[in-house]
């Protein structure tokens, strides 16, 4: 694997084909169990399952799972809404993952919350995910009998559900109906090797691994067609323009992440500051890195100390305490949500 940036995407050879399409089975077969047992070990709270599920004419097989705030009735008052979107390296996962903090959102926040699916790769590469998703979000945005504000709307989501809604943001059709966007710890950059990725965070220990390392060239694989140019903004947001995002943009970064660095840079682009050499790339000088807010407030960048790639689910590293993990989710939310309610989510 090169330690230098790449500019177009070239298909691996017949074999690491045929291995990397071993890698994504396994993977979905290791998902579908997880999904499976959990419950079964683990009951989900009652008041963790959705309220509805819903399919749209555009793409009838994507299940859409809409949770409703406990204290919302038929009278009232139309409810900000956000629209989720799942992690799992642009190539399996499911919208049930999130049940749990889709409910949290819902319930913390006082919003209507959407988990939206998604077609996965290899059999669909970009840019059809995305151009799915806005038709998915269209529907969703026409759809009168789910009660939100049309005024007040954020799209956001986690790992590569974060780069997704980067990329779908950036659409015409979404063009100032989409009023936030909100990601936690997202693929940004296709640029950069796993080798690149991986010496840009920090490690708590000697001879510590990250476990995404594996799923990063899987992911390429998987999401990336034959020469596709790896800087078009829509897959990797950290080269697009901040005047292609909508006007606020909140995103979260967790220290011991391989893409806590990229997701830097790009807020660090959209604010016009100076970025510095980070390896073989670049990333935010030490004080931004550690947090900032510009246009006012419309700009911000959360950097969670301590905490892994996951940590808003509960997963993380092995050797952190899955209290410390609560309580740094706990403390991002509550950020997040109280920027959405100081900005975007404020009644107009």
């Amino acid at each position: 694997m090169s330690s230098l940036p790449m500019s177009r995407q070239t298909m691996p050879s017949f074999f690491t084909r045929i291995f990397y399409d071993i890698g994504l089975f396994a993977y979905r077969i290791l998902f579908g169990t997880m999904m499976t047992i959990m419950p079964l070990v683990k009951p989900p709270a009652k008041n963790s399952k959705p309220t509805l599920i819903k399919s749209y004419p555009s793409a009838p097989q994507l299940k859409n799972r809409v949770f409703y705030p406990p204290n919302h009735t038929s009278s009232s008052p139309p409810l900000p809404l956000f629209l989720s979107l799942h992690g799992g390296g642009f190539a399996f996962g499911d919208p049930m993952m999130d049940d749990g903090v889709s409910s949290k959102i819902s319930t913390d926040w006082n919003v209507l919350v959407i988990s939206l699916s998604y077609l996965k790769g290899p059999v669909y590469r970009y840019p059809k995910p995305t151009q799915q998703l806005v038709a998915s979000i269209l529907s969703i945005l026409e759809d009168e009998s789910l009660p939100f504000d049309r005024n007040r709307i954020a799209l956001g989501g986690f790992s590569a559900g974060g780069g997704l809604s980067l990329s779908a943001c950036q659409e015409p059709e979404l063009k100032g109906r989409i009023h936030a966007v909100v990601t936690y710890y997202p693929v940004t950059d296709f640029t950069t090797s796993k080798v690149i990725k991986r010496d840009t965070r920090p490690y708590r220990h000697t001879g510590e691994v990250d476990s995404l390392l594996n799923i990063v060239p899987l992911a390429l694989y998987a999401y990336v067609p034959e020469d596709q140019d790896l800087r078009a903004p829509g897959l990797s947001p950290l080269f697009a323009a901040r005047k292609a995002m909508p006007e606020y943009v909140c995103t979260v970064g967790a220290e011991y992440d391989i893409f806590c660095n990229e997701a830097g840079a790009m807020m660090g682009r959209f604010a016009g500051k100076e970025l510095v050499k980070v390896g073989e790339t670049e990333g935010l000088n030490a004080q931004d890195r550690e947090g900032f807010e510009a246009e006012d407030g419309k700009l911000k960048w959360v950097f969670v100390k301590g905490a892994p790639h996951g940590f808003t689910h509960g997963w993380g590293a092995a050797g952190i305490d899955p209290e410390t993990l609560k309580k740094h989710a706990d403390e991002t939310f509550r950020a997040v949500g109280e920027w959405l309610f100081k900005g975007p989510f404020q009644k107009r």
